[in-house]
């Protein structure tokens, strides 16, 4: 059987790791315990908080630290601790101007312990509770003024993730608007599109790519694979030795020219990675 000990495999989460519902194919799982008994270090890469993340960590069978917040940090739920955090060189000015300049748009810091959502939204702290993430609904100067990650959101229609990743072509030049603006007006911030109706903000030199490639390098392993479908995954999909997107991905990561195209996702993008490695 082929050896893998010299491999971290860095996946995203939604719509990579798991089917668009936010189930993980039993495929996938098997694979990555197939992976990892042969020597791979495997992880999820992910623009998922802390407390968005936790209700499925004991679910995917991960043995390296994971990276959240777009690689804006790591965090150990074994140990409830943070790690390489990048906190972004901004204050509440930042979350002063996007509550001013986008004012349909809902913005949350996303913290350690909890989401802070500025202003109320009922259908918000409902779609949270739902997914089973702490939250907090705050006024403006209650939100913390230190931050590694923001977010804005869409409207919230539902109580599943996929109400994201869909919209109208109006609402699609909305959001791309929305982050060229963002980053012309704070050229320290990067802005990337999550989902067609998420905006991910955070410290330009924080990034999915910088930190698994720091991750590969502190772990020893000399080739770093990542798989991801969505343009904030692009940094680490850049960054890789191996690439791969579902072959349902966002068409702008087809684009990118540097991924081998997999299962779509809910067949189990990861059990056609592992099985692309075996070949390799």
């Amino acid at each position: 059987m082929k050896d893998f000990s010299h491999i971290l495999l860095v996946s995203d989460f939604d719509r990579t790791l798991t089917a668009p519902d936010s189930s993980i194919p039993a495929a996938n799982l098997a694979a990555i315990r197939s992976f990892t008994e042969r020597g791979g270090l495997f992880t999820v890469g992910t623009g998922r908080s802390a407390p968005m993340f936790r209700p499925y960590h004991q679910r995917v069978p991960t043995n390296a630290p994971l990276i959240l917040y777009n690689g804006a940090a790591a965090y150990d739920y074994r140990t409830e601790t943070l790690s390489g955090a990048v906190w972004m060189p901004t204050g509440r000015e930042l979350l002063e101007y996007l509550t001013r300049r986008f004012p349909d748009l809902w913005l949350e810091v996303q913290g350690v312990d909890a989401h802070y959502l500025i202003g109320q939204e009922p259908r918000r702290e409902a779609f949270y509770r739902s997914q089973g993430v702490a939250c907090k609904s705050v006024e403006l100067d209650q939100a913390p003024s230190r931050y590694h990650k923001l977010a804005l959101f869409g409207q919230f229609r539902s109580m599943d993730v996929g109400q994201f990743y869909s919209g109208s072509p109006e609402e699609d030049a909305r959001f791309t608007a929305c982050c060229e603006q963002i980053m012309a007006d704070w050229p320290m911030l990067r802005a990337d599109r999550a989902a067609m109706r998420i905006i991910d903000l955070q410290a330009r030199q924080a990034g999915k790519g910088p930190a698994a490639r720091a991750l590969a390098k502190r772990l020893g392993r000399s080739t770093l694979v990542c798989v991801g479908d969505a343009m904030n995954d692009a940094s680490m999909l850049l960054e890789a030795d191996l690439a791969f997107a579902p072959a349902d991905c966002d068409p702008a990561v087809k684009a990118l020219g540097c991924c081998r195209l997999t299962r779509p996702c809910a067949q189990g993008s990861i059990a056609g990675v592992v099985e692309a490695l075996e070949r390799i």
